[in-house]
């Protein structure tokens, strides 16, 4: 079941994406809920490819998370990956006014 927090998570990833000029198309992403608190995950499950500049943007934007490519997993509790994204935004680009 989707609940608020996961929508929050997933405005965020989107926010974030954006930001590294990527769509939400682009990529998936899913939060899961484990049994545990500490045991939440936000995935990032299929990742771009067959463009070179959306991977390196990708690239990018996981970096931005404290997220290794090997993994492509970000682990805690929903407020630690809430805190993550938002110290993800708060370094990413800004977009731009026009």
């Amino acid at each position: 079941m989707i609940d608020n927090i996961d929508v929050a998570i997933l405005t965020k990833v989107n926010e974030l994406a954006e930001r590294r000029g990527l769509k939400p198309s682009d990529f998936v992403a899913s939060v899961y809920n484990g049994e545990e608190l500490e045991d939440n995950s936000l995935r990032f499950e299929v990742p771009p490819s067959g463009n070179a500049l959306k991977v390196e943007r990708f690239g990018k934007m996981l970096e931005d998370l404290g997220v290794g490519s090997d993994s492509n997993t970000l682990k805690g509790t929903a407020g630690s990956i809430i805190d993550a994204l938002d110290y993800a935004l708060s370094i990413s680009p800004k977009p731009r006014t026009r």
